[in-house]
């Protein structure tokens, strides 16, 4: 409840009563419509589409990553349309819940990532395009590299927008602490 409130922008105050109660009965609604599906490809640095330096900084001293995406699927889209006619409120909840709905299905898939790393590797924060000066447009690359309509239904519109709209895609650094260690030897530290 506390991330959704987030979602909801309800400044830090949890949901109580009739809207606590209207939220339970969405999230089985869309625990209903979800059919989440990720997939990853881990690749060199080198091998990923047009990074930007704000990326490059980003995973410094990676010199592998892992290309991910992963989705809600389509049903999520599905209801929201379909409450936004009746109630715009209940079309709220349900963005809030599929954001907070989306955000665990992509920290469950960095655990499965974490899970087959070698001895001594970790994994850094996720990097989506769009932020920074990675262009949106590399989007296009990342879900062809990993053929996403075809392995998760992920596509994208001539606007860069995702189908279905709960899909995150992202660039997730691997980082080694032989590589580290190499590092801090060569600076005398």
């Amino acid at each position: 409840m506390k991330e959704l409130s987030a979602y909801l922008r309800m400044g830090g105050c949890e949901p109580r009563g009739a809207l606590a109660g209207r939220i339970e009965e969405l999230k089985a609604e869309i625990l209903k419509a979800m059919r989440p599906r990720r997939t990853w490809r881990r690749v060199s640095v080198a091998d990923i589409p047009r990074p930007g330096s704000s990326l490059l900084r980003h995973l410094a001293g990676c010199r592998d990553a892992y290309l991910v995406c992963g989705t809600l699927g389509t049903g999520v889209d599905a209801l929201q349309r379909r409450l936004s006619v009746t109630s715009g409120a209940d079309a709220l909840i349900v963005q809030a819940l599929g954001a907070a709905y989306m955000e665990s299905w992509m920290d469950e898939m960095e655990d499965a990532i974490r899970a087959e790393l070698a001895p001594g590797e970790s994994i850094i924060l996720r990097y989506s395009p769009g932020y920074g000066d990675w262009p949106l447009a590399a989007q296009r690359d990342l879900l062809e590299m990993l053929d996403s309509s075809r392995t998760v239904g992920v596509s994208l519109t001539d606007n860069m927008l995702m189908v279905p709209s709960k899909s995150v895609s992202a660039v997730i650094g691997v980082r080694s602490q032989e590589l580290e260690s190499g590092v801090h030897s060569r600076r005398g530290g």
